[in-house]
Formats: C-alpha cells, structure tokens, sequence
C-alpha cells in the first residue's frame, strides 16, 4: 500500500520587529518556553496494550482484479488529491527493492519516483526525484507512466515492463504475473464512490526478471514480486490516523492484509486476500487483525507492533497467522521528506502531529485450512505502519 511524504499545509509565522522593547522580547520569549512546556506534549499518544480490529459478520470483497480503467491514472479534481503505483519484491541474490511512481504525491502535491534497494544484511540505498508536472504522463485509459526517471508499461494481460533511472542505478524489470490481483468491491467501506481513499492490486504476487546496473555495471537478477496501487482525494491524514499493511508469500499461498483506522469512525477497512497456487480463496473484509507488544521509537516518538495476528473462519476456509518482528529497516519521519522548512517542520512536530512510517521484516507461522486439508505455513515476510497522529 505504501510509500511516505507531505501531507501538512505551510503555517504562516510572523516576527516582531527589532524595535520592539527588550522587555517584551523577554516576555515573549518566557511565553514561548512555557507554550512548549504546555502545550509541547499535545503530539503526545498513549501506546495501547493492544489493537484489534473484527467484524460483526462476514464480508465478502469479491475475488476479480483490478479493471483498466481501475489501474489507470484517476481523474480527481479535488483540491489535495493524490496517486501512487507501488511495487517491491525479494531477489534471488537476497535483495530485496520497493520502488514508487507517483502521480502526485501525497508527500509534495508533485509527481515523483523513488526506489530503494536493501542489501541482504537490510541497509538500505535510497533514490528519488521529485518531477514538474510536464516531466510525467499517465494514461487514465490503463496503466501506462512515463517519466524520465523510468516508467509503467503494461505489455499484455499478465506483464509489465517497469523501469527506474535515478542517479547511479538504473534498474529494468518484467514483472510476469504468478497469482492474481485484486480490487475489493461489493460496499462497506472500500473503494465505493463516496470514499476518500482507494486500493487495488494489480499483481498479488509476480515473477521477476531483470537487470540492476549500478556504476556501469549490469546485474542479471530473478526473484518474486507485488504490485499495488492507490488513490485518494485528500490529504491522507484528513482520511486516516494510521494503517498496518502486509503481505506474506508463503510457498503455494499469497496472503495480503491491511487495518486501516479511518478518522470516520463509521468506516471499517479489513481486506484479507488468500491465494492458493493462482486461484484466490479467499477476498473478505472481515478478519480479525490483533496487534500487540508495541515498542516506541526512540527518535520518531511513535509505536509499533512487534506482534500482529490474522483470524478468519468463513467461506470454506480456515486462517491463522501469527506475526513476530525480527528487523526495523525503515523509519522515516515525514516532515523530514515534506519540502517544508525546518521552522514549519518543528511547529508541526512540536504542537500538531508527528507523521511517520516504519517497515519491518518479521517472521510468520501459522496453518491455513481448506475443504478440510490443513496446512502449516512459516518463513519471512514484511509489514508496514504509516501513522499521521
């Protein structure tokens, strides 16, 4: 689902001028200090024991992808919309890539392209440009973005060609689907008209095939994949306060998840989606996703789980997944990529929000049970938090 940026307005500051009288800079300046000590822990949050989100009664999201015009570049004529096409997958060099085209960003309001590349130890390589508006074309007919720091192209019903040049990599993949994507539809709370915010999945799982040319040298690479996309018409901390998001490949299964905890308390947002080999078994809004141990960052001021669970029994098949944290790989706290000042980011961070996001690669273990044949899954997978309080 992911990828971060800005989404707070610039704050107007005005100063006094240097005639004012010392006396009332001083009394300025002590009201300033005891506005902070006041008022500076209004960006606290208390860390829960635990999150879990559960429905009532089963909800079923459909199976079918994601449609053309569904994948294409959305026409929005809010104010603050945004767009973004996200794919990222495992090498089987032991890499591991996430890599962003947005149309514009959440972040800046300006399209973008960013791509980060982890090393098996998990450092990181980061890349990324901001575009002018005129240095990207996206086709609102099928999935189709052109840029010059790469582009989308989606040769046939089953690949794409997907290509970044930034900086010193470039990097050009065909991403072969394996198992099948997904549009959750059939109402509540996800991706009906009247909403602010909208997911599909374009590939649940692909194959890839490539190279990385890095310092004029070209890599041949292999490895599996995914490929989602999202949309919005605000800003996404008017939409949402924070969302986990997963996805696990667990041999002959693909299993993706999401909680998102709208600002509108009337709205649930669960989507579970389980493949078997390339039929999906399962696309509902109703599991029950627990999370708990939360650890707070130290820097980011912000909880994470260490702990999350997947519970869902209906539609002929039972799920049961247990989650547990090895590395925190990613944190990122968003002002610092919002093109704000420095001065804006303090007041912001200080007496309104601290935005942020963090990735995480976590072991799972669990079964999943069809038609009576129960299954035992485990190995590594990865989960996100993106948080705006």
């Amino acid at each position: 689902m992911a990828h971060y940026g800005t989404i707070f307005r610039k704050r107007e500051v005005r100063f006094y001028p240097e005639g004012s009288k010392s006396a009332f800079r001083v009394a300025a300046f002590a009201l300033s200090i005891f506005a902070i000590l006041t008022f500076g822990a209004c960006t606290h949050i208390d860390v829960p024991d635990q999150i879990v989100g559960q429905s009532a009664a089963y909800m079923d999201w459909g199976k079918k992808p994601p449609s053309a015009a569904d994948r294409a570049k959305h026409e929005l004529e809010e104010k603050h919309p945004f767009e973004w096409w996200y794919f990222d997958g495992h090498l089987d060099n032991g890499q591991t890539f996430a890599g962003t085209f947005f149309d514009p960003s959440f972040t800046t309001g300006k399209p973008g392209v960013t791509f980060s590349l982890y090393s098996p130890d998990w450092s990181r390589e980061a890349y990324g440009i901001t575009l002018a508006p005129g240095e990207i074309r996206s086709s609102t007919e099928d999935v189709c973005v052109e840029t010059k720091a790469g582009f989308i192209r989606r040769l046939n019903d089953e690949t794409y060609h997907v290509r970044w040049e930034l900086d010193d990599i470039e990097v050009d993949f065909r991403l072969t689907t394996e198992v099948p994507g997904w549009q959750p539809s059939r109402g509540d709370s996800v991706n009906e008209s009247y909403l602010d915010l909208f997911w599909a999945v374009h590939q649940a799982r692909n194959h890839i095939e490539g190279t990385i040319t890095r310092n004029g040298v070209t890599t041949k690479v292999t490895g599996t994949g995914y490929a989602d996309h999202n949309w919005g018409r605000k800003r996404l901390n008017e939409i949402t306060r924070r969302w986990v998001w997963g996805r696990i490949f667990a041999d002959e299964y693909t299993i993706i998840y999401a909680d998102v905890d709208y600002c509108d308390s009337s709205l649930e947002s669960r989507p579970l989606y389980i493949a078997k080999g390339n039929r999906v078994i399962v696309g509902t809004g109703s599991p029950t996703i627990r999370q708990w141990d939360f650890v707070t960052h130290p820097v980011l001021e912000r909880y994470y789980p260490k702990r999350i669970s997947i519970d869902f029994e209906d539609d002929g098949v039972k799920a049961h997944i247990n989650i547990k944290y090895k590395h925190l790989v990613e944190n990122v706290d968003l002002l610092t990529v919002s093109g704000l000042s420095g001065l804006t980011q303090w007041l912001a961070r200080t007496f309104i929000a601290r935005p942020n996001y963090f990735r995480v690669i976590a072991d799972y273990e669990g079964t999943i049970e069809t038609k009576g044949i129960k299954d035992r899954i485990s190995g590594e997978c990865l989960y996100e938090i993106m948080g705006f309080e």
